[in-house]
């Protein structure tokens, strides 16, 4: 299990390479998230966390400008509980700043205290900004019931 795994792994971080679109959309639905509308250009800001060159996590950014959705934050079940979450989305997070993305917008049904833990603090769908509403993820894949959860991740301005 997760324990015995976590003794010793190392992991990389990377984009997806060519070839490995399918191998991280099956991680994705592994997990029980949505795939629907994803794309080979969509991945472009997606990020792979592999032991021994295995992919066994995956997060995404989908940008709007000075905004972007975290999608499809995933680790396979034998590493999970061993810290690759917190990898990937500190790893995501890095990302997006450098990208010019100061906040993130997410939705969730399952995974509201792990974000939380994270300094992701609950909103309002519908009041999110219209690029974020607009995403396909909040108009019809993710149901009303999911969790909006949103994160500064740049400092505001003048501070």
């Amino acid at each position: 299990m997760a324990s015995s795994i976590a003794e010793g792994f190392e992991l990389t971080f990377s984009g997806i390479r060519p070839g490995e679109f399918e191998t991280v959309s099956d991680l994705i639905r592994s997990c029980g998230l949505h795939t629907d509308d994803l794309t080979g250009e969509m991945c472009r800001d997606f990020i792979v966390a592999r032991s021994e060159g295995t992919i066994v996590g995956v997060v995404g950014l989908e940008r709007k400008g000075s905004h972007a959705l975290l999608r499809s934050l995933a680790v396979a079940e034998s590493f999970r509980g061993a810290g690759v979450g917190s990898r990937l989305l500190e790893a995501v997070e890095r990302y997006a700043l450098s990208q010019g993305v100061s906040r993130l917008h997410l939705l969730t049904l399952t995974a509201k205290r792990f974000f939380a833990r994270h300094g992701f603090g609950t909103a309002e769908r519908g009041r999110q900004p219209a690029s974020i509403r607009n995403t396909a993820e909040f108009r019809t894949l993710c149901p009303e019931t999911a969790v909006c959860m949103t994160k500064d991740v740049a400092p505001p301005p003048g501070s």
